[in-house]
């Protein structure tokens, strides 16, 4: 059987690359984020990317398990387990390392252009002498147990905590509940009850939805459920956080029953981006620190609409390109490097 549903990655690609996009706007135009809320804001929302991120990982460490039983299914989950940690950490560490060493030799100039354009929120990063211990500590331990913003090397990085303690929470609900499709009401009381403490409330949805009997839905319900999907994630409020949760579950279950969408994911470009997904989340800031804020700094006098789209399309480019070489040399073999472990633990 398949280790996963075709399709989902090119869209982990397109939420990965939709922050990418956010953060640069967020560099030159903040109103799309901070100013009124508008259809734009809506479509630009990168908070629903990021919750697409958890349920799409709820969906995927749980898929292949709901398919099998007993002693496989255990044994699956062991493995699943010990992989997980040494899953994430080559590229945390690829862009933590490679931040230090650009911190190290002056080709950070965030803080400059942060504040010559008033930009708060790229000025507030990286404000620190660089210190290899001190990387290395965030690489293997704080990244994903002790973040803070004001001293991180990366800040899109707090997600990856997440990541790791929503991950090993979901597993053992899983062991609790083993392969039993009949438990899986389960799964929705703890995302109400947990809610999206950690993004635990998406990553319990997105594995709910492994659980579900094979059906084909109705277009008119696929339909349905995108509007509502897109609605619900936008809403604010004191439960703003659930909705989306829940209205990204939505849009997941739609992608799922859209056969002919996800074969359209699953070819060329969108391929391509789902597989360079995780490099291009990780390594992103770093390229706004760094060459963007450099050419912004550059550029300051003629900084209008054409010279920020010309600058939006170079980092573009070289941000792909960083982003293969990374998962090509350091991601994809990180990834064989877990199974390893795994397998010879097991």
């Amino acid at each position: 059987m398949k280790d996963r549903v075709e399709g989902l990655e090119g869209v982990r690609g397109i939420a990965a690359f939709w922050v990418f996009t956010h953060h640069f706007l967020l560099i030159f135009y903040p109103v799309f984020y901070f100013g009124q809320h508008t259809w734009i804001n809506h479509i630009l929302n990168p908070d629903l990317a990021v919750t697409w991120f958890f349920v799409h990982s709820g969906y995927v460490l749980s898929y292949k398990g709901s398919h099998l039983k007993g002693i496989d299914y255990y044994k699956h989950l062991l493995g699943q387990i010990i992989r997980r940690y040494f899953r994430l950490i080559p590229i945390v560490l690829l862009s933590i390392l490679l931040t230090y060493f650009f911190l190290k030799f002056n080709l950070i100039y965030n803080r400059e252009f942060g504040l010559a354009i008033n930009s708060s929120w790229l000025s507030r990063y990286l404000n620190f002498s660089p210190d290899f211990l001190e990387a290395m500590r965030q690489s293997f331990f704080g990244v994903y147990f002790n973040f803070k913003s004001s001293t991180t090397y990366n800040p899109n990085l707090w997600t990856i905590g997440y990541e790791l303690i929503s991950s090993y929470l979901l597993f053992v609900v899983l062991g609790i509940l083993g392969s039993n499709k009949r438990l899986s009401f389960i799964f929705v009381i703890l995302a109400f009850i947990i809610g999206p403490w950690k993004g635990m409330m998406s990553f319990l949805l997105g594995a709910f939805l492994t659980r579900i009997p094979a059906h084909k839905s109705h277009p008119f319900f696929i339909g349905f459920f995108t509007v509502l999907g897109f609605y619900l994630s936008d809403l604010k409020g004191a439960y703003e956080s659930q909705s989306r949760s829940i209205g990204a579950a939505l849009l997941m279950y739609s992608l799922i029953q859209s056969g002919s969408v996800r074969t359209f994911l699953n070819r060329g470009f969108f391929r391509f981006l789902g597989d360079i997904s995780y490099s291009l989340y990780a390594l992103h800031f770093l390229l706004l620190a760094s060459l963007t804020s450099y050419l912004g700094l550059i550029w300051m006098p003629h900084l209008d609409l054409g010279p920020i789209i010309g600058l939006y399309i170079i980092c573009t480019v070289i941000l792909m390109f960083i982003s293969y070489f990374s998962w090509k040399y350091v991601d994809k073999p990180g990834i064989t490097l877990a199974k390893k472990i795994a397998a010879k633990i097991i």
